[in-house]
């Protein structure tokens, strides 16, 4: 019976665990907000739960600081063509995205800016348009407004 229940208390914490991992960006990030850093690639992973850009930016004062620009989820990324050889320590790159409710060096990453200009987007979700196009590819009604989709 004690073996039982430690199996079944072990089941429920092992379930229970990606639930807690899970978060929403707006819990991080201000996603009303936009801001744009560029700066030096010091290291890149294409890794779960996030793809990650570590860099140093010039700040204000001219004093480097590090930065961190976390993008979406490495199998999202993967299966839209990402291969994690899109840059490497030393190039220069923009980040566009979402900057932190704490102020801190980290921005919530939506669009990658490679030195040749070339934009990579970097988010879980549809570029913006992106949804709208594919209704009416499929001839549904837009989302705002219209009529309801066929």
């Amino acid at each position: 019976m004690k073996s039982t229940s430690l199996v079944a208390a072990l089941l429920a914490l092992g379930l229970a665990q990606p639930a807690l991992s899970h978060h929403s960006a707006a819990v991080f990030y201000q996603l009303d907000k936009t801001i744009t850093v560029e700066g030096v690639v010091k290291q890149y992973s294409l890794g779960n739960p996030h793809a990650r850009i570590f860099l140093t930016v010039k700040g204000e004062d001219g004093k480097d600081q590090d930065w961190l620009a976390e993008g979406g989820s490495r199998t999202v990324l993967l299966r839209k063509g990402w291969t994690g050889d899109e840059v490497k320590p030393g190039d220069t790159v923009k980040i566009i995205g979402n900057p932190s409710r704490d102020g801190s060096y980290v921005v919530h990453w939506e669009t990658l800016v490679l030195a040749d200009g070339t934009k990579l987007w970097g988010e879980d979700t549809p570029q913006p348009g992106q949804l709208e196009e594919l209704r009416k590819k499929r001839g549904e009604a837009p989302s705002a407004g219209g009529e309801a989709p066929k």
